[in-house]
């Protein structure tokens, strides 16, 4: 057994802490420098990594949020059949009656918020851009609202004016009836339709990742690349809701159409 005297047990009651800690070495009291520039480093390579993900992961928001709008759009359409007849909405008046002005448009009453007319991710570079990133080549939808500034995602197929009770549709799973279109910057008509006298007005958008939206009369809704909508969009059926291909003073819009 070993006895402590006096002086030792306040000597080892006095060796508090404080003391001890004074007694370390400056190595033992913080990092070196090459142990922060590693970890500066770590930080640097997880950011790097990290990010690409988040960025994935707000894209996929926004393409979800753009495809119900689409819905919602659909569904307006259908909410205002059933206040006119049965007949969708004319793609003349569906945007706007006043042009630049959406609520002034025949769909707004039943989609009264015009963040559903825009989709998200163009929203996105719009506001880093200042202008929409389209560049179209659809000389027809030039002609419209050249000083307005285009705030809207999706144009309504034109095909429909031939037939617009939705009950004579001949296959309303294969008739498009809106669509994220690829619009000028100006383009205000509200517009898509078959190319025809020069006239190319069929782009879809490829803002998703190499693909966009498109929806049907049926409601249901596809994301097509390139590749896939050139090969739907050179189909009558796509188009027209009827076999009436005709347009205005009988000038026939199915022409090269299967």
């Amino acid at each position: 057994m070993v006895l402590l005297t006096k002086v030792d047990i306040t000597m080892t009651m006095t060796d508090t802490p404080q003391t001890m800690k004074s007694t370390r070495s400056p190595r033992e009291s913080g990092f070196s420098l090459i142990e922060l520039l590693v970890v500066i480093a770590i930080i640097a390579i997880l950011a790097s990594i990290s990010l690409p993900v988040l960025s994935s992961a707000k894209e996929s928001a926004r393409t979800v949020k753009c495809r119900n709008n689409l819905y919602q759009m659909a569904v307006a359409s259908m909410a205002y059949s059933t206040d006119h007849n049965g007949n969708l909405p004319s793609f003349k008046n569906w945007l706007y009656t006043r042009m630049g002005a959406i609520e002034t448009g025949s769909l707004y009453r039943y989609a009264p918020n015009k963040q559903i007319y825009l989709c998200p991710t163009e929203k996105t570079t719009m506001s880093e851009s200042g202008k929409s990133q389209q560049t179209s080549s659809s000389n027809f939808g030039a002609m419209f609202g050249k000083t307005h500034k285009r705030d809207y995602s999706y144009a309504m197929n034109c095909g429909i004016c031939h037939n617009t009770k939705i009950s004579n549709f001949i296959s309303p799973s294969k008739t498009m009836l809106y669509m994220e279109a690829e619009l000028a910057p100006t383009d205000y008509s509200g517009q898509v339709g078959p190319a025809f006298g020069g006239f190319t007005r069929h782009l879809l958008s490829q803002r998703h990742q190499d693909a966009g939206h498109i929806i049907m009369s049926d409601l249901h809704a596809e994301k097509l690349g390139l590749e896939k909508f050139s090969k739907v969009s050179k189909k009558k059926i796509f188009w027209f809701p009827t076999k009436d291909t005709t347009g205005g003073n009988g000038m026939n819009l199915g022409i090269g159409l299967k």
